[in-house]
């Protein structure tokens, strides 16, 4: 299937009677998902996967991937509204976001948040689009070795440029290859790990443990918070004011449209990286536009290029996370690892064959993106103020309604009750995770790239012997990734030398 023919098909399905209601329905949870602080798109996407069982490929990805899309938008709401970002990569917001809020200028600082969002989003789809051919090309060079030393860069990546700790950050991810080793070895046909039970022959499921990690773990924090999910929420603006505010600020967004170019493109090329992720992004984007802007001294104080800048580039990363995730297979984020996760239960592989045979579907994820962001564009800009009644609802009202979807979905993929359990265990671990620092998306991106890195392993030292590594790809890959741990391992290093007196 040529590039053309992907495009107008991707299209025409993006839009059909079979596929839209799921992108409308996925793009408002996600909106609503991100309105909500404490939740995030990992949330959004973890609960979007259990309803992708019996669906159609093309439904499936337009359900899940419109339900991430929309995260940010919502997010960006409750960062300006509230000075509580619903996710970490609307963090950036906040230095300029509240500030215009406390001025009276709340609804220009959202229609400049949404209208960023959505012209960053399409920045990053396109980009992908064009970087098909490319891909199609490079992905040749890629055989057995090849892809097992790019799995440990992405991990490494993950795991060193994240918030937690690099040292805790890789016990994660490499925790993550164990898990991912529960069941029936594929080579020797073994049992291991399994402690002589049935269920754990086929392995760990991934909609439980992905549900357990996020979803639940989620609701563990919430709980042991208590009170609303939002405080010191300030008075709701009228709805005629509201919407001419938006709406100006909307202008504000496509006035400074160089602004968002470049902060589209910075989001996008950290995008490409695995493990960069969106929140560094964002922060990347904001002192890009303090520092372009003649007026920089009013950074701070409630500058609409301070809201413009972060939210364009936020959601312009999805298009250079998904290039990784299609062409390799390789997520370059906990979220691109749920979605990866996804495409399994669709049917779907990536790689040349994706790039090749199944372009529609890459188009369907690019318009998603794009159709997705403008939803949420449009909804949000009429439900600014019955959403964000959201934000007072009280935890132990939202924890036990949540806890029944969360097990209902647990339940749903395999019909088990030991799956709900996977998940409540899961849940636990993920939530100690988060109190100690330790990486859950390290450990979930190890877990689902497990199954490449042993079988691609296996295939390397079967075809090329011992010293694949030794291969001209491979051995680049490899000296990167050990040269970024030594980096980095130098930098935390000289970092306490400096904190240390005397040190030396």
């Amino acid at each position: 299937m040529t590039v053309i023919e992907g495009m107008i098909s991707g299209f025409a399905q993006s839009i059909s009677w079979a596929v839209f209601p799921y992108l409308f329905v996925g793009s408002i949870f996600g909106l609503i998902i991100g309105v909500i602080p404490g939740l995030s798109g990992h949330f959004a996407m973890a609960m979007a996967v259990t309803f992708l069982y019996q669906m159609e490929p093309a439904a499936g990805i337009a359900f899940i991937l419109g339900a991430h899309a929309t995260v940010a938008q919502g997010g960006g709401l409750t960062a300006i509204l509230f000075s509580t970002p619903g996710t970490g990569q609307n963090a950036a917001t906040l230095l300029d976001g509240p500030p215009m809020r406390d001025k009276g200028e709340a609804g220009i600082a959202v229609g400049a948040a949404m209208a960023a969002c959505f012209l960053g989003a399409t920045f990053g789809a396109v980009v992908l689009g064009l970087l098909i051919p490319v891909l199609r090309e490079v992905v040749l060079f890629f055989g057995p070795p090849e892809v097992f030393v790019l799995a440990f860069l992405a991990l490494t990546f993950v795991a060193v440029l994240g918030k937690e700790d690099m040292t805790r950050s890789l016990i994660a991810a490499l925790l993550g290859l164990l898990l991912a080793m529960i069941g029936v070895d594929n080579v020797t046909n073994t049992h291991r790990f399994t402690l002589g039970s049935d269920r754990l022959a086929d392995g760990l499921q991934l909609v439980p443990v992905i549900l357990g990690l996020f979803a639940v773990a989620e609701m563990i924090d919430l709980w042991v918070r208590g009170g609303s999910l939002a405080r010191d929420v300030p008075k709701a603006l009228s709805a005629k004011d509201t919407q001419f505010q938006i709406f100006k600020g909307i202008g504000l967004a496509f006035k400074h449209w160089w602004l968002v170019m470049r902060c589209s493109a910075i989001g996008t090329t950290m995008g490409l990286i695995p493990g960069l992720g969106s929140a560094p992004a964002s922060f990347v984007a904001y002192g890009h536009a303090k520092q372009s802007s003649p007026d920089r001294d009013t950074f701070g104080t409630g500058n609409v290029k301070g809201v413009i800048g972060p939210e364009a580039s936020n959601d312009a990363v999805e298009g250079g996370a998904l290039a990784s995730t299609i062409a390799f297979g390789i997520p370059g984020s906990s979220s691109m690892a749920i979605l990866l996760s996804g495409l399994f239960i669709l049917g779907l592989d990536t790689g040349p064959q994706m790039l090749n045979q199944n372009v529609d579907i890459i188009f369907v994820m690019i318009f998603t993106i794009i159709i997705g962001n403008l939803i949420g564009t449009i909804v949000g800009m009429f439900l600014v103020n019955p959403l964000s009644r959201a934000t007072s609802i009280r935890a132990s009202v939202m924890v036990p309604v949540l806890m029944a979807v969360i097990a209902t979905g647990a339940f749903a993929g395999e019909r088990a009750i030991f799956d709900i359990g996977v998940a409540v265990v899961f849940g636990i671990l993920g939530y100690v995770m988060k109190v100690l620092n330790y990486s859950r998306a390290a450990l979930l991106i190890g877990f689902v790239l497990g199954f490449a890195v042993e079988k691609n392993l296996y295939l390397a030292l079967l075809l090329d012997g011992p010293f694949f590594v030794m291969q001209p790809i491979p051995l680049v890959l490899m000296l990167i990734t050990v040269a970024f741990l030594a980096w980095n391992i130098w930098v935390i290093v000289r970092d306490k030398k400096k904190v240390i007196p005397g040190a030396k």
